[in-house]
């Protein structure tokens, strides 16, 4: 067995990104294509980065002869993607709460009419991930449906930053591009 340290990739590079833009905006196609104007970045994440999670419920189906497993079942199967937003700004707010009427006139105020209940955003999404040692060494999700729900408290205390916790769930195919380590010889 040949074991390469190379291919062991360490994300959290100053590059590493989540952009947002409305459902239907035109997405990239490669792993360097420029973004549709209408992204906009989420900016600074929260130090524990971000956590793919790979969701569905694993159903085992049993015979009747010694109640062995004939096979195996995978139940609502899909990808959920969880970060935490650290910029309070427009974007931040309308992704967690239910923001009815926004008015910037008053200069330097946002005001918002918010409802109580929160609601999922529905959003196109390019998340690039750069290897901390190497920005060479690259991921980008293309994600054509991702539907973003608040997950958690903002809290206010101390010298802790009020962050905006959020779980996007993939709905549909996406693209996976990544720097191919192998083939470039590493």
């Amino acid at each position: 067995m040949t074991v390469k340290a190379e291919l062991a990739r360490i994300f959290g590079s100053d590059s590493d990104a989540i952009h947002l833009a409305p459902f239907g905006t035109t997405l990239p196609t490669t792993i360097d294509g420029a973004l549709d104007p209408a992204f906009e970045d989420v900016g600074w994440l929260s130090e524990d980065g971000l956590t793919e999670t790979l969701t569905g419920s694993v159903e085992r189906r049993r015979g009747h002869q010694g109640r062995g497993v004939v096979r195996t079942l995978m139940n609502e199967s899909g990808t959920q993607i969880a970060f935490v937003g650290l910029e309070s700004k427009a974007q931040t707010n309308s992704l967690r709460y239910h923001e009815k009427v926004v008015d910037t006139t008053t200069a330097g105020v946002r005001k918002a009419t918010r409802g109580a209940g929160q609601r999922i955003q529905v959003r196109a999404a390019v998340i690039d991930l750069f290897d901390a040692d190497d920005d060479d060494v690259k991921e980008r999700f293309i994600i054509p449906r991702f539907e973003i729900a608040p997950n958690g408290d903002r809290t206010f205390v101390g010298s802790d930053i009020a962050a905006y916790p959020f779980l996007g769930e993939i709905i549909g195919d996406y693209t996976h591009l990544a720097t191919d380590l192998e083939e470039a010889g590493a």
